[in-house]
């Protein structure tokens, strides 16, 4: 070793001169490749490159020391680049090389000490603990001084991600000694961090802002970039919580500036999330939005599934705060993917087991009220039809022909409204049967099929039969409350069609990023229309909506009421793809449509291009 260079301008000289591959060679490259990825400006790929050489050559050589240090430096190296499980591996190689080659008490326990590490980054935080206990035993059967400051480090990092504070800060203060004795700025700095952490978590503000101060002053002395960026975004969340929002936002821009100039994605994220919540507490929305948007790019890049749930749920948070339910809903959803699947399969599923359980349930007991309220219009109907022949008896002995007349026509139109009454009820039974019984009868089988997919342990299968039965549960209730809005006589006005076709329309071709217009004709604001009339426009208008936003990849799209001729004519046109009219496909419902026109004396004209976008018009009496 005395032959051999520490620094990294040194060794390399020392490399060139040296040719020969003994074990002062395999040193001089575990040197260069230990200030390689740990100086002011790391170069890990180059780092890792010479570490495999030094590795290889310290095996073939048999030289235990030599392969325990390159194998040590590569996990560090991927420690530091966020690989967690490809450092643990190496540092297990470390510790098991140690003990077959029977190297020092001192160099077993820093190895130890290094698995305890990635272990911690793993969130496998009991076995942390049981490894740093196991190097403090090892330190005190052979007496090893000074103690090993990074094992009280890691059992300190352990017990904190256990939420034991206290604990925590017991190992970490005898940790900072040692630190300080060995006048290890490094280490102290680590450990300072990590203290305030804990006092963070304690809500002791007063306590976890200077030694984060002091934590930043000593990684700026050995130049510790990444870890000064971990220290710059902790002073600002202390800050932020202890109500010094303003003075935050600098700290943690500097942490920002320094994973920018080390382009150290993960840190650059974290900046921009703590950014994003700090601007958010201060009610400055739109650069919250900026950042938290920016973190969840570098989220998605990095494919960091913790970083993209809680950046979703950041942003989900932040639109529900301003009442932007509609975005606040879509991140709300993106979060929910990023949960752990199996977790999700046994939570979709109950929760689709209540909402199908209970829709059924709304349902079956929606049908036995239609049919109650049929028995009484039967009841009422035979009644009624007794009172009838009941008046014609007394009126051939009391009345004259013409009052007798007059009460049996009265009689007429008051039966008449009743079997109306009673068409409707039966229309509505049928609706809910055509429409909701399937989708029951579907859910009931989809929801066996789930259970007998989860004995089996094949919980992506049955994820796929739990989102189905999401979808169905939907579909059921979006096809009631388009029955209920039918049969409201509070919906007999056009503007209450355009109202809800619009409402209907605006988030699909938001969607899509349509620009979408909607016109509606003044004068048809209080114009009564039939119940069947309204029931086949709104028909008409969704499907079409529905093929438009598919298919046609327009950019633009109008839909407009308007009073013709005494008649109603409603145009839905787009500038998109258009297609062929002569090659008109039923796939689209335009068939449905047609029949829909003609079914309240109207008709349905569609004008339609290559590239030239598509138009529809409905024109049919109001009547």
């Amino acid at each position: 070793m005395a032959q051999v260079p520490n620094s990294l301008d040194s060794v390399r000289i020392y490399l060139k001169s040296h040719t020969i591959q003994d074990t002062n060679y395999v040193i001089a490259l575990n040197v260069l490749g230990r200030e390689l990825h740990s100086g002011t400006n790391p170069d890990y790929d180059a780092a890792d490159s010479i570490l495999q050489v030094s590795e290889k050559l310290a095996g073939k050589l048999q030289y235990g020391l030599g392969l325990a240090k390159a194998y040590t430096n590569r996990g560090s190296i991927y420690y530091l680049t966020d690989r967690p499980q490809l450092a643990l591996t190496y540092f297990q190689k470390a510790l098991t090389a140690a003990e077959t080659y029977k190297l020092t008490p001192r160099f077993r326990c820093g190895a130890m000490a290094n698995v305890a590490a990635a272990y911690e980054k793993l969130s496998e935080y009991g076995k942390a603990v049981a490894i740093g206990l196991r190097s403090l035993r090892v330190q005190e059967q052979y007496d090893i001084q000074p103690r090993i400051a990074t094992t009280y480090g890691g059992i300190g990092n352990a017990l904190r991600a256990m939420k034991k504070y206290s604990e925590a800060l017991t190992y970490y203060r005898q940790g900072l000694a040692l630190a300080k004795a060995e006048h290890n700025p490094r280490g102290m700095s680590i450990t300072e961090n990590n203290m305030g952490i804990c006092y963070d978590e304690l809500k002791r503000y007063d306590q976890s802002i200077p030694i984060y101060k002091k934590a930043l002053q000593h990684a700026r002395e050995v130049k510790f970039d990444l870890l000064q960026a971990d220290i710059l975004v902790n002073i600002g969340l202390a800050l932020n919580a202890s109500g010094h929002s303003q003075e935050a936002i600098p700290y943690v821009e500097q942490s920002l500036a320094i994973g920018r100039s080390q382009n150290h994605k993960e840190s650059m994220a974290t900046a921009y999330f703590n950014l994003g919540r700090i601007y958010e507490d201060l009610k400055q929305y739109k650069p919250a939005e900026a950042n938290l948007k920016k973190a969840l790019e570098l989220a998605t890049e990095r494919g960091d599934k913790e970083q993209l749930a809680n950046y979703t749920q950041a942003l989900a948070d932040l639109y529900g705060g301003q009442k932007d339910f509609q975005q606040a809903y879509a991140f709300q959803l993106e979060k929910n993917k990023q949960i752990d699947s199996a977790t999700a399969i046994r939570t979709s599923t109950e929760v689709q087991r209540l909402v199908a359980s209970y829709e059924t349930e709304k349902k079956e007991a929606q049908i036995k009220l239609l049919r109650q309220q049929a028995q009484l219009r039967e009841e009422e109907l035979a009644r009624q039809r007794l009172q009838r022949n009941t008046l014609l008896l007394g009126g051939l002995l009391l009345l004259l022909l013409g009052a007798s007349v007059s009460g049996w026509l009265l009689n007429r139109a008051k039966l008449k409204r009743l079997q109306e009454a009673q068409t409707l009820r039966k229309q509505i039974a049928h609706d809910l049967h055509d429409e909701v019984g399937s989708t029951l009868s579907s859910i009931s089988l989809l929801s066996g099929h789930t259970n007998e997919l989860l004995s089996q342990n094949r919980p992506e299968s049955a994820q796929k039969m739990v989102q189905k039965i999401y979808t169905d549960a939907r579909q059921i209730l979006e096809s009631i409350d388009e029955i209920i809005w039918t049969i409201n006589p509070g919906n007999d006005s056009l503007q209450r069609i355009a109202l809800r076709l619009q409402e209907y329309a605006q988030p699909l071709m938001e969607s899509k990023h349509i620009a979408f217009t909607f016109v509606v004709d003044p004068s048809l604001d209080e114009l009564p229309v039939s119940m069947e009339v309204r029931r086949s426009l709104y028909l008409i208008g969704k499907e079409a909506i529905n093929n438009l936003v598919k298919y046609s990849q327009a950019t633009q799209a109008t839909v407009k009421f308007e009073l013709k001729a005494n008649q109603l004519q409603v145009l839905i046109e787009d500038n998109g793809q258009g297609f062929n009219t002569t090659q008109i496909s039923t796939r689209n419902g335009q068939t449905s449509m047609q029949e829909r026109a003609q079914a309240i004396g109207g008709t349905l004209v569609i004008h339609s291009a290559p590239e030239k976008g598509t138009s529809l018009v409905v024109t049919t009496s109001l009547i």
